[in-house]
């Protein structure tokens, strides 16, 4: 009886440890939350007074498409 229970106990662990659905969403929201942020920073810095920042983030988003 202690068995059984016991096995059915792991086998509804197991269904919720084991369930990675939505997981992969997730990550690729984070992902984007942080490309938005990232590119709103970049925005930010170029809308300013030509900052030696804005331009240093120019250029070097300039070389890192470059060299892709």
């Amino acid at each position: 009886m202690v068995k059984k229970m016991v096995e059915n106990m792991t086998a509804v662990f197991n269904k919720y440890v084991n369930n990675e659905r939505g997981a992969q969403a997730l990550e690729w929201v984070a992902l984007g939350l942080v490309v938005l942020a990232v590119m709103a920073a970049v925005a930010t810095a170029v809308e300013g007074n030509g900052s030696s920042i804005a331009n240093a983030i120019v250029e070097k988003i300039a070389e890192l498409i470059g060299k892709m």
